[in-house]
């Protein structure tokens, strides 16, 4: 399987274009159950990871990187940062991306979806057409993340969005980007690329 990283070398002419990564956050710990887990920190091989990620990718003009407020969102962008060391790029914090994110349209009734049906389940009802209340459609998800998103990604090269995999599954599937499952889910670290060239 192709890795996100992989992916990135792959593109042609990086500094050129104009390329954002949703990108799900560094290893955490486990979620307990009956919490939405919005403390849940990175694992030390998290932390490590996420700097090593930062690491290869400075071979690229990384411009900022947006983040969703969330502790474990915010520790993998300054540890990605930091593993960029030479261009420092800018943390931006954003609700848009997790707190509760673009894929939510009401934080507490989709709070009560996920507690009842957890992370996957939700996302199996959505990716059956299901309306779960509480989420964000998938007509929306076709719109404003992606103009939210390409607004941010103005400048050539890259610009990194560190989000939650929710976030991610729900735009992919929405957007005929990728239809993730329980066997196939999104990696930490891993994520998609966007081309606004």
């Amino acid at each position: 399987m192709t890795t996100l990283l992989e992916k990135l070398q792959k593109i042609e002419d990086m500094d050129s274009r104009r390329i954002g990564v949703l990108l799900r956050h560094g290893e955490r710990e486990a979620i307990p159950a009956g919490s939405y887990g919005n403390d849940v920190l990175l694992t030390p091989n998290g932390v490590a990871d996420s700097t090593h990620f930062g690491k290869t990718l400075s071979c690229f003009k990384v411009n900022r990187i947006y983040t969703s407020p969330v502790p474990r969102c915010v520790q993998t962008a300054e540890c990605i940062k930091k593993g960029l060391s030479s261009s420092a790029p800018e943390i931006i914090y954003d609700d848009m991306l997790g707190n509760p994110g673009f894929h939510i349209a009401d934080a507490d009734i989709a709070g009560k979806a996920y507690l009842e049906y957890g992370c996957m389940g939700v996302y199996e009802r959505f990716s059956r057409g299901e309306i779960v209340n509480g989420l964000a459609s998938a007509d929306f998800l076709r719109v404003h993340p992606i103009q939210w998103l390409k607004a941010r990604t103005s400048e050539k090269g890259m610009t990194l969005f560190v989000t939650h995999d929710a976030s991610i599954a729900h735009f992919a599937f929405a957007n005929g980007i990728h239809a993730y499952d329980a066997e196939n889910w999104i990696n930490f670290l891993d994520g998609i690329i966007l081309d606004f060239t």
